[in-house]
């Protein structure tokens, strides 16, 4: 759990760094958000009801990554396997400069990124093996 609980403090420094690239150099990426936002929004009668849904799942994912540290075992494995694999979708940066031959706002502090949630997963993945961590027991305590 170590390893997972560094690169995950890792993510604490990286996120913020990426934030402010992308502010000096441009929001590129939230022209595509908003284009991709519009065609979800589309799939609702009205957008108002899109924009509530999406809130709901959103805090109903942080509310599932909660349950999953609280209930130990293998579960407390799924918030930082989210965030490993959300590490990971940041390679868009770099392919985006790549494919296009010229810089892509966030390219820059994506190198650590991916490179931190590649190293996040793969701690997952050896504590998933090693068998998960041990269920939480503090409500399991005689009374």
């Amino acid at each position: 759990m170590n390893d997972i609980r560094y690169w995950f403090a890792c993510l604490f420094v990286i996120l913020p760094l990426h934030g402010i690239e992308q502010f000096l150099f441009g929001i590129d990426e939230l022209y595509e958000l908003q284009g991709q936002m519009a065609a979800v929004l589309g799939l609702f009668p009205n957008r108002d009801y899109g924009i509530v849904f999406m809130v709901f799942a959103c805090v109903y994912l942080v509310m599932l990554m909660v349950y999953g540290q609280m209930v130990g075992g293998g579960w407390r494995l799924f918030a930082p396997a989210f965030f490993g694999v959300s590490g990971l979708i940041e390679s868009h940066h770099i392919i985006k400069t790549v494919v296009r031959l010229d810089y892509f706002p966030g390219a820059l502090t994506a190198i650590p990124f991916v490179a931190v949630g590649l190293l996040l997963l793969r701690a997952v993945v050896r504590e998933w093996r090693r068998g998960g961590a041990p269920a939480v027991a503090a409500d399991r305590a005689p009374a």
